[in-house]
């Protein structure tokens, strides 16, 4: 006899979620098999037809859609060409000594090879990306949430069920796949309400690298992907408030004035 169902991740459900998973459909069997029951879907990047795909999808029939507010205004956003990225990074966690945070960037190797530079530089880092053992994994991710250790360098496999308030800054070594990943992935800094910074060193090749690699996959959300890529293109090369585009691109206006918190 369950009270209600909760759904976390729910944009995984839509075809125009920016992680979709066929399985996350089956769901709407719930509303079959238990048709008196509340369901509650969650998700902190979900667009407006994502939202509306999750309902169809789930099979709600006149459901309460709570939206929050997607800005974070205690976040810091920068986009900044990248050049040197190690010495770009090093800069960076120089502003922040003893803070915490996650260093981010596309490919295992790219992990590898940044966790390796910053221990020879003197930054004590640990890794973590899918083509670690589970338990590596597990070992890194621990020492970063107990607060053993204050940096972490990742793919975006890393994030999930992270439960740590004090990190300062999140660092993308190279563009992420699309808005909605950056979202989140950023939005892992600053949970205690408190300034955080984050900072995305881009070059025109990881647009060309992302492409690759979605094309590579051969997926049946290909040209939502990279519409999504684009996007996020868009974020690091334009000439505008980056609250503001953020904001924007998840269907809310935004005020008027500056945000006083990013680069533009």
């Amino acid at each position: 006899r369950p009270s209600f169902f909760v759904i976390d991740e729910a944009h995984c459900i839509s075809h125009w979620g920016h992680d979709f998973r066929p399985e996350y459909r089956a769901l709407k069997v719930l509303r079959q098999e238990f048709p008196t029951i509340a369901i509650h879907a969650f998700t902190a990047t979900a667009t407006e037809p994502v939202r509306k795909d999750i309902v169809d999808q789930l099979a709600f029939n006149n459901p309460g859609v709570l939206v929050g507010s997607f800005d974070r205004p205690n976040l810091i956003y920068r986009a900044v060409p990248r050049h040197g990225l190690m010495d770009q990074i090093v800069a960076a966690l120089k502003r922040h000594p003893k803070d915490s945070g996650i260093i981010y960037a596309i490919r295992r190797k790219d992990v590898e090879e940044i966790s390796a530079q910053l221990n020879a530089r003197g930054v004590r880092a640990v890794a973590y990306h899918a083509g670690m053992t589970a338990a590596a994994r597990e070992a890194s991710q621990n020492a970063f949430s107990r607060e053993e250790i204050d940096v972490i360098v990742a793919t975006v496999a890393f994030g999930m069920g992270v439960n740590r308030s004090n990190v300062r800054y999140v660092i993308h070594a190279a563009l992420p796949k699309s808005i909605e990943h950056y979202q989140q992935e950023t939005g892992r800094s600053g949970r205690d309400g408190l300034a955080a910074e984050c900072i995305l060193f881009y070059s025109g090749e990881d647009f060309f690298t992302w492409k690759f690699i979605m094309e590579k996959e051969s997926s049946a959300t290909l040209d939502v992907d990279l519409k999504k890529l684009g996007a996020m293109s868009n974020f690091a090369r334009g000439g505008f408030c980056r609250h503001g585009y953020l904001v924007s691109y998840f269907g809310q206006e935004w005020k008027s004035g500056p945000c006083e918190a990013c680069d533009f």
